[in-house]
């Protein structure tokens, strides 16, 4: 493909837009950025479009890293929403490595987050990933919170976690909406798990609990075919409630494998969710820069 080199270049690299590659191409490029990586996630086309949409990728403030020889060496994606910008999908190739390709890209991406009036650029970096971390710090990264990303295979609840006398209802689609909206208005999520992020993916499902004792709460997650994922519990977030809302759920949806992404460590869902089987895969540091 033909690409312009950026305005900003590196003594091995120079920048190309994004968005002059396809989601195919994109992809591509990273997992080969990632198949050495403690947590690979590949991806392909359909699943990078998807990730670009759901996450508010602007593709022309993200870059793709070539050498002189137009060889790609690495990516970079920079997401926006409002003042706040998110870095992500950082990898450079493991055998182009060794030229600070990855400083280049990230401080390409704060430069471009100025440009868009983003005040605050955050991200998150897989624990154990100690040269990343290390690259953060340098840039002037803050860890804020530790992100859990937590998983649980099909199957149905044991009897014992039902909650006796647990009124559930669906939530439809207004209330959905509704909801969300509510909850943005006070939400600490992580970007991820965003209301905006959950409004771009679609396909969501609700319920609602009422106890016996009169707490109620609501659990908003994310259907996929073989998958429940992007939970949000909001109301009343007592074990017991969260307990009633996840019996329910896996009751229902039993035959399905369900993952959760960036849950704050000190989540009161955490330790319900436990008695149910979910365990914890790997953990997030979130890390937030002032600009």
């Amino acid at each position: 493909m033909t690409t312009q080199p950026s305005k900003l270049s590196h003594s091995s690299a120079f920048a190309v837009l994004a968005s002059q590659y396809s989601y195919d191409q994109l992809a591509d490029i990273y997992n080969h950025a990632r198949i050495d990586y403690i947590v690979p996630m590949p991806m392909n086309g359909k699943r990078m479009a998807e990730y670009v949409r759901d996450y508010d990728v602007n593709l022309d403030a993200s870059a793709v890293a070539l050498n002189g020889d137009n060889l790609e060496l690495g990516v970079c994606m920079l997401g926006i929403r409002g003042e706040r910008a998110w870095i992500t999908r950082l990898g450079v190739i493991p055998e182009r490595r060794g030229r600070h390709i990855g400083q280049f890209l990230t401080e390409l991406m704060l430069a471009n987050a100025r440009t868009l009036g983003a005040q605050r650029v955050q991200l998150e970096v897989i624990r154990g990933n100690e040269p990343a971390t290390r690259l953060f710090h340098k840039l002037g990264f803050e860890p804020v919170r530790d992100l859990m990303v937590v998983r649980r295979p099909p199957g149905a609840p044991h009897e014992s976690l039902c909650v006796p006398n647990a009124e559930i209802e669906p939530l439809d689609n207004a209330r959905i909406v509704a909801l969300l909206r509510e909850y943005e208005q006070t939400q600490c999520a992580a970007w991820t798990e965003e209301a905006a992020s959950l409004r771009n993916s679609g396909n969501l499902r609700g319920l609602h609990v009422t106890l016996s004792s009169s707490e109620s709460g609501w659990l908003i997650f994310q259907r996929l075919p073989f998958q429940l994922t992007h939970f949000v519990f909001g109301g009343v977030t007592s074990e017991p409630v969260i307990q009633a809302l996840l019996y329910h759920l896996h009751k229902t949806y039993s035959a399905q494998d369900t993952k959760v992404e960036n849950l704050p460590i000190d989540h009161p869902a955490w330790q319900v969710m436990e008695r149910f089987g979910y365990l914890e895969a790997f953990q997030r540091i979130e890390m937030y820069l002032y600009l």
